[in-house]
């Protein structure tokens, strides 16, 4: 038989024994281990209480995972609080944010001493990325009254040049995100703001039963977003104003960067707390429309504003349009707002159809990420969760178990009871990333607690074939914005590369397909942010693969590459 013949014959066998492998598919439980003190990461969040039930000691908590010494392993960096009455501006010396090196084979090095990055005085978020395009991931990180730019120096060693890059801010500073917003190359910065706090001069909020206790955000004034544009050279200059960034005032927690609109240029969506959530349609040129109401993602399907504190983008329903998640307040449920069929950029929130609302109702949730962690090709769901006001002696749970949703046909069912010992421990859950730690093909995850040590939770379920892929678009930077969709037999799959998400965390870039039991992925196509479309064939699971950018002459065209061709537009990585 000819080669132009065998081709169509081994497509049609590789669909069979896809949709063979999908169909067959036992349902398996999801399994975690918290291997943190075996590993050698030892770090609990120090909220510096006084007893006055001052506001930053309740939000902060944050944790980036990122590949800090270009390894190909995540690294770790763990934001702190305390003391609430440090001088702002002052550097740090105890307790510094701390920072662990991953060295493989399921163990960390303390690094913190060295590296360099101690953070704010009282740090509450971090966004990993390269903003000077030297190949190494540097590091900004948010505070309550302070905030930091850290350049990697290369052997997890980072300088300040907080001041040299024009970042200086004493605001309340939160949630944050990098990409190439213009398109110039080089990658911009998005940080959300929350309220003047000042906790000298903050008045006394009580219980029902009388006794202090936390105020809340509407208390306190609101404070603005900033949007900064890379100049290059290691420059930032605040067009926060000039790009459309609302002057009207919300209190920003999450930030997530990432193709919400459907005109392949990355759009930035702002969960704010007690107030309408932003989605910001990037128009092109640094220039935004706030279309939140409009897109249908500002408020629940009550009309009311969210608690919003964090997000997360992924396919919850398996129809081949990605949604956004927004983690909300006690008895309010996180929110699931749907991509609508034939409506690119229009959104509805269909928590309850889906079984996300009925899951979460009891829960005040803070992190949050979508992933496929048994790698059977749906989405599953894990959320961190704790309150804000302290009243357990009222009946009102403080400290909460975490929730992790298994992703079925048609819609999502608690697993937590079964996910793990972690999963049964209350506590006050607030940052959540999600990577490989070891390097084994599934997706773990990082947690952080304001009353517990912080978890490494290995992924122990029985896990399907997964395809891991990092998008780098034509200037050599993650493509963020990027869409995935890969067909495999007669299923689809689509996500997107997107920046920040959670609560006040990061993750890498890198996109994880399960696969199931099928053999491969027949045809991958990538939507690049400002480009086109290119195709790749015949995706084995196994080591990492790096698919690169292809600039094509005639604009609009398709781009068809095999898999591992001469043309250098894939390669295995590491």
């Amino acid at each position: 038989m000819t080669r132009a013949h065998t081709k169509p014959l081994r497509r049609l066998v590789s669909a069979a024994v896809a949709a063979l492998s999908w169909s067959s598919c036992v349902a398996q439980s999801l399994s975690f281990e918290d291997v943190a003190a075996a590993s050698g990461v030892a770090f609990q969040f120090d909220a510096g209480s006084r007893g006055r039930h001052d506001l930053p000691e309740i939000m902060g908590g944050g944790v980036a995972l990122f590949d800090a010494d270009g390894d190909g392993l995540p690294d770790l960096y763990f934001c702190n609080g305390g003391p609430i009455g440090a001088t702002p501006g002052t550097v740090v010396d105890d307790p510094p944010c701390r920072f662990f090196r991953n060295r493989g084979g399921l163990r960390f090095e303390d690094w913190t001493a060295t590296c360099g990055a101690p953070g704010p005085n009282y740090a509450m978020g971090a966004a990993a990325g390269d903003f000077d395009g030297d190949g190494r991931t540097d590091l900004f990180v948010t505070g309550w009254r302070d905030q930091r730019l850290y350049r990697n120096l290369g052997g997890c060693r980072f300088e300040d040049v907080t001041v040299r890059a024009g970042l200086t801010s004493s605001a309340w500073s939160t949630g944050a995100a990098w990409a190439d917003l213009d398109d110039d190359g080089d990658l911009d910065l998005y940080v959300a703001r929350y309220v003047n706090y000042d906790p000298d001069a903050a008045p006394y909020c009580a219980a029902p039963d009388g006794k202090r206790d936390y105020c809340g955000p509407e208390d306190f004034d609101p404070q603005s977003d900033r949007l900064y544009r890379n100049d290059g050279a290691g420059r930032f200059t605040d067009v926060s104003r000039a790009a459309g960034i609302p002057r009207r005032e919300e209190r920003g927690l999450g930030v997530l960067i990432g193709e919400l609109t459907g005109d392949r240029m990355p759009d930035v969506y702002v969960a704010n707390d007690g107030g309408r959530c932003w989605l910001l349609a990037n128009r092109g040129g640094l220039r935004f429309d706030e279309v939140g109401e409009a897109a249908g993602v500002a408020r629940d399907d009550d009309g009311k504003a969210l608690a919003g504190m964090g997000t997360a983008l992924g396919d919850l329903d398996g129809d081949g349009r990605l949604d956004l998640l927004v983690t909300n307040f006690f008895e309010r449920s996180t929110v699931v707002f749907r991509a609508q069929p034939d409506h690119p950029g229009l959104y509805r929130d269909e928590g309850n159809r889906l079984g996300v609302a009925a899951a979460t109702r009891r829960a005040l949730g803070f992190g949050a990420v979508v992933a496929d962690f048994d790698a059977d090709g749906r989405s599953d769901i894990v959320q961190v969760n704790g309150h804000v006001l302290d009243r357990e002696r009222l009946g009102v749970p403080f400290a909460m178990r975490s929730i992790v949703l298994h992703g079925r046909q048609g819609g999502f069912e608690d697993a937590s009871h079964s996910a793990g010992g972690w999963f049964s421990r209350p506590i006050l859950g607030r940052g959540l990333a999600v990577g490989d730690l070891d390097d084994d093909g599934r997706l773990d995850l990082v947690a952080t607690s304001l009353d517990a040590p912080a978890a490494l939770l290995l992924n122990r379920s029985k896990s399907g074939g997964v395809v891991r892929l990092d998008l780098i678009n034509r200037h050599g930077r993650p493509a963020v914005g990027a869409r995935v969709r890969a067909t495999i037999g007669d299923r689809v799959l689509v996500q997107d590369v997107a920046s920040g998400g959670s609560y006040l965390s990061c993750s890498p870039s890198r996109i994880f397909l399960g696969i199931g039991g099928a053999a491969r992925v027949d045809v991958l196509e990538v939507a690049w942010p400002w480009g086109e479309v290119q195709t790749w064939t015949d995706l084995w699971p196994g080591r990492p693969l790096q698919l690169l950018e292809r600039p094509s002459r005639d604009s609009g065209r398709n781009v068809t590459t095999p898999n591992l061709d001469a043309t250098g537009t894939s390669a295995p990585l590491r």
